[in-house]
């Protein structure tokens, strides 16, 4: 197994070419099998506010088996290893999802709707021990006073990735729609199948660049009381924790307003997927156009005064849908502007991680952060969704219901920042430093 001293410049160079590579093949996949598809998939059997719920949260809650990530990487050995059979494995999972929770092939469309979010979690969950595995492993390909530029360039082939593929799966779903669907109503299902079956075979064709990255040794995690205390570790690590703390505010308070967000698109505005993934391209578009700066402006001033300034940016996202109504639906488009701030957290939050990390073992942080932000985030969603299902009587869900919430979800994500200002970055200048040298 190589070691990340062993690398060659032009070795290292290649390896990042890679990951580019199958950044671009994965997000592509993910682009056609998106979130949103599979939700407007789930209003077609009949899905309401919790059950759009569950299919955001329950993935993450099954997430939480990812603490598990570090001792699977032992059993194995191989941090790529552990990578390309958890990816490979979640392919053929959302492949057989569309099929088996098709209207007409379960007895019921409740069991029609368990076996869709029993399959969308337990592929997240194989996504989630590879994305561990990942970014354990090409946080040593990257030096640490590049990994920002790095991180920036490859969340430009993400964000191109996803655009074509979301794209290309809205444009189906729409065609199937005006040309299909009038024929034969009952297939209306399939306009949202079709993309997510294609979108699978693309996520297993993405790993094959990370064959072709060298497998970096890692220290090997200790057992019995000790490995205890490695588990326990993240949580004692006072620079750490901190970071927890907004992982799991910002999280809830995202989670918060998804399923209302939606359902207020799809059931209120009256959008169809067609016209939500444009809006969610466009946001792309500027978040790729701007990654490989923030990616070098991170490695300049650091992490936290990039997420400080995201934050604020993405907190106001939901006074957009407090705007937009069936006479002008067109307001929500201002949230998705606003979230191209987003690419800032994007760069950020694994870039800090990973500052925050031991270099010789960082899998156990990563993993720590990631099961417990998506527990925040699962309680979040859920209980957003059943607020929602709590306040829809026999009638539509009034305006000023929605109302409250977006407000909610702008108050709470702003007061997210505090938990920014009170992070330790070491190594990162402060504003008096960073202004003495610009004098200089």
């Amino acid at each position: 197994m190589t070691s990340r001293k062993d690398l060659t410049t032009d070795q290292r160079r290649h390896a990042m070419r890679l990951a580019y590579a199958n950044g671009t093949l994965w997000a592509l996949g993910n682009g056609l099998a998106s979130t949103t598809l599979v939700i407007y998939l789930a209003l077609e059997l009949g899905a309401k506010g919790l059950a759009i719920s569950l299919i955001l949260a329950t993935p993450s809650l099954v997430g939480l088996l990812r603490l598990g990530a570090t001792a699977l990487i032992d059993w194995c050995g191989s941090r790529k290893k552990v990578c390309i059979a958890s990816y490979l494995a979640a392919g053929p999972v959302l492949l057989i999802m569309p099929a088996l929770a098709a209207p007409d092939v379960m007895p019921t469309s409740r069991l029609s709707m368990g076996i869709l979010v029993t399959l969308w979690s337990l592929f997240h969950l194989l996504e989630y021990l590879g994305t561990i595995a990942l970014w354990s492993w090409l946080g040593d390909l990257a030096p640490a006073r590049t990994r920002g530029a790095f991180l920036g360039r490859r969340e430009r082939w993400l964000l191109a990735g996803r655009i074509i593929g979301m794209l290309s799966s809205g444009l189906f779903a729409y065609y199937w729609k005006e040309h299909h669907v009038p024929h034969i109503p009952s297939e209306h299902w399939i306009g949202y199948a079709i993309p997510a079956t294609i979108g699978a075979l693309w996520m297993m064709a993405a790993v094959w660049p990370l064959t072709k990255i060298p497998a970096l040794g890692h220290r090997t995690a200790q057992r019995g009381d000790a490995a205890w205390k490695t588990f326990l570790q993240p949580f004692g690590d006072h620079r750490f924790r901190r970071l927890l703390y907004f992982g799991c505010w910002f999280s809830l308070f995202n989670g918060m307003t998804q399923a209302t967000q939606y359902l207020y698109v799809a059931h209120v505005l009256g959008l169809h997927v067609l016209t939500l993934h444009s809006i969610q391209t466009g946001m792309r578009l500027g978040q790729g156009a701007v990654s490989p700066s923030i990616g070098r402006l991170v490695d300049r001033i650091g992490n936290r005064p990039v997420m400080i300034v995201s934050q604020l940016l993405v907190a106001t996202g939901p006074l957009f849908f407090l705007i937009a109504s069936p006479a002008q639906p067109w307001w929500v488009v201002g949230a998705w502007t606003v979230w191209i701030a987003y690419v800032g957290l994007n760069v950020a939050l694994p870039n800090v991680m990973l500052k925050l990390s031991p270099t010789e073992d960082n899998s156990n942080y990563l993993a720590t952060y990631f099961a417990v932000g998506g527990l925040s985030y699962a309680l979040g969603t859920i209980g957003g969704g059943k607020l929602y299902d709590m306040m829809t009587g026999p009638d539509a869900m009034p305006i000023g219901t929605y109302d409250e919430i977006f407000l909610a979800g702008w108050a709470t994500r702003t007061i997210g920042v505090v938990f920014l200002l009170l992070l330790i970055e070491p190594g990162a200048r402060n504003l008096r430093q960073l202004l003495a040298r610009r004098r200089s």
